[in-house]
């Protein structure tokens, strides 16, 4: 059963290594008007004053581009009053304006996670994705998220109800898991 903390909790959290789920790096750092971000950008100044290790890995750096780019497409869509049957995302990414973006993307990336995070990584094997190869509350790339959290004693930052039930310690803002408490 999972372990939830809030931000108030965040000071018994001294030396632990925090890993940000993709969710939360683009409340922080992709501003679209959640009201998530400041309460996320708060709990992640707060790890960065107590000097707390935060950690990333290859599958959330994924999520975290690809979702940013995709934001980038809708704001250009509506800013151009422009449909999806008009102009596809991939010929929106592979133009101009896409290009751009997507170079911005890239850039706030390199800067605020992969200089300022740790990345960790797993080997997965076989076995691990035969045992991923289940239905449940998480998605296949939570499933590994879950699983290398698990193997570092990693505690995720998540705003994900989906994680509700794994055997995680889960740093969150969202009420809908800290009911589980």
């Amino acid at each position: 059963m999972a372990k939830f903390y809030d931000s108030s909790d965040i000071h018994s959290l001294d030396k632990r290594q925090i890993f940000f789920d993709a969710n939360i790096l683009l409340y922080i750092f992709w501003p679209t008007g959640s009201s998530w971000e400041k309460q996320y950008s708060a709990i992640f100044k707060q790890l960065l004053e107590q000097k707390n290790k935060m950690v990333v890995d290859f599958i959330v750096i994924s999520e975290v581009v690809n979702r940013a780019v995709r934001i980038e497409y809708d704001k250009h869509l509506q800013a151009n009053n422009i449909s999806r049957d008009n102009l596809t995302f991939k010929k929106y990414r592979d133009g101009s304006d896409g290009q751009e973006a997507l170079n911005v993307v890239y850039q706030i990336v390199k800067k605020n996670v992969v200089r300022k995070f740790n990345i960790a990584g797993k080997a997965f094997t076989k076995s691990d994705i035969e045992n991923f190869l289940c239905v449940d509350s998480l998605d296949f790339s939570d499933k590994g998220i879950a699983a290398i959290c698990k193997e570092n004693s990693f505690i995720l930052l998540t705003n994900d109800k989906d994680f509700a039930d794994s055997d995680l310690e889960i740093l969150t803002s969202n009420r809908r898991l800290l009911k589980k408490r």
